[in-house]
């Protein structure tokens, strides 16, 4: 194997999980047809640190984006996050300003970006998705965003003064022709702006959940910046944000810009850590591992004394969780979600259906388990303005059991 950023063959494991499905292939319970699974490991190229799947674990784009299961604006603190994030824009930018926004989902960027008078474009791969914003009149093309793309923007529109990338520069196998396609759109004074599952918070918190196919490279600070140097443009600012469990939010410039003190504060964070040292992975995957069997211990314990165990969130992470535990539709009952695209269907490998909330009134679990454990805080609060209080498990990134009632 290679380096996908710098091509070095200085690889080294981080960390192989079982084999899995697709984390976002939830199907119809009547689909008898063997699940295929694919091995899941993640490995460190020591010159450039970049952490990334393996060549075995790569599935193709084409088989994990045509259709895709995960709208954002399903959730509200992602609705929130980016209602914000658009109205700050909105300080800095003029109403005649382009931005444009890659993987842009159902348009949960886009609404906000319009409320606030600012002129965005969507590129959005996965067409249910693409057709959903433009239902919703949020000017979105359908497709991968390369230099056929490109050249439609441009033609159109001219070149853009902001792109944003939203957790997508983790989805990215050709991340080198992708950056340079950003470039050619990105006027000289442009702003790229990304925002990534933090690998430095990973580590930190063992939240390995994370970590799925479609998820193809793994950022750090340090990452990025040797990247984009490669690329001849600037990291200049970097901001934590709490998205996904821990994210950045990363500034990059096509001119010289001065950088700020937010990037060398993080990359000497990071220096001290050593994410690249060969003790640091073996201790995380030692620790996945320990993490992993608690939580096997917790759910056998619960089954055994009879409880009955349903889940609140289906999330493409809960997806790596629950088959690593080894979870099944004996282990939990249902699991609720509020977007209607997994509504009526099973999770990939484990086969546990998928509902509505009602199922919380008439089918009463003993615990609930909120897989999507980065919204815990606003999933709690929402059942407990509708329900009574349940017995919750909260299994990461530090497993809490909040016991309500006896059992």
């Amino acid at each position: 194997m290679t380096c996908k950023s710098c091509k070095s063959a200085d690889i080294i494991e981080v960390l192989s999980l079982i084999k899995q499905p697709l984390a976002n292939s939830f199907h119809e319970e009547t689909d008898n047809s063997k699940e295929k699974t694919y091995p899941l490991r993640i490995e460190c190229c020591k010159n450039c640190e970049l952490v990334q799947l393996s060549d075995d674990s790569y599935v193709s784009r084409e088989l994990l984006f045509k259709e895709y299961s995960y709208a954002s604006s399903v959730a509200e603190g992602l609705r929130n996050h980016f209602r914000e994030f658009a109205n700050t824009l909105a300080k800095e930018f003029y109403n005649n300003s382009l931005l444009v926004d890659i993987g842009s989902n159902d348009g949960v960027f886009l609404k906000p970006l319009k409320e606030a008078g600012i002129k965005a474009i969507g590129v959005e791969s996965a067409q249910n998705l693409a057709e959903l914003a433009n239902s919703k009149d949020l000017n979105t093309l359908c497709g991968f965003f390369d230099a056929k793309t490109v050249e439609t923007i441009m033609k159109e529109h001219g070149k853009a003064d902001v792109i944003t990338a939203f957790n997508v520069f983790a989805h990215l196998e050709e991340i080198n022709s992708f950056t340079n396609d950003v470039k050619s759109l990105l006027k000289s004074s442009g702003i790229f702006i990304v925002e990534i599952q933090y690998f430095g918070d990973m580590i930190k918190d063992m939240t390995f959940d994370n970590i799925y196919h479609e998820h193809v490279l793994y950022w750090t600070i340090t990452s990025l910046n040797n990247f984009f140097t490669n690329h001849e443009m600037t990291v200049f600012r970097v901001e934590r944000i709490n998205t996904h469990g821990g994210s950045l939010r990363v500034y990059v410039a096509k001119d010289n810009r001065i950088v700020e003190n937010s990037v060398k504060d993080l990359m000497n964070e990071e220096r001290l850590v050593d994410l690249n040292n060969k003790n640091t992975i073996i201790e995380f995957a030692s620790n996945v591992d320990l993490k992993l069997a608690k939580l096997r211990e917790v759910f056998k314990e619960l089954k055994d004394k009879g409880n009955k165990i349903a889940g609140y969130g289906a999330p493409a992470k809960s997806s790596t969780l629950i088959n690593s535990i080894g979870l099944t539709n004996e282990t939990i009952d249902y699991i609720v979600e509020d977007s209607k695209l997994k509504q009526g269907l099973v999770t990939p490998g484990s086969k546990i259906p998928i509902v509505d909330s009602n199922m919380l009134e008439t089918n009463r679990p003993d615990y609930l388990v909120i897989f999507a454990w980065n919204y815990a805080d606003e999933i709690i609060r929402k059942i407990e303005d509708r329900y009574q209080k349940f017995n919750y498990i909260i299994p990461m990134p530090e497993l809490k059991i909040i016991q309500n009632s006896k059992h």
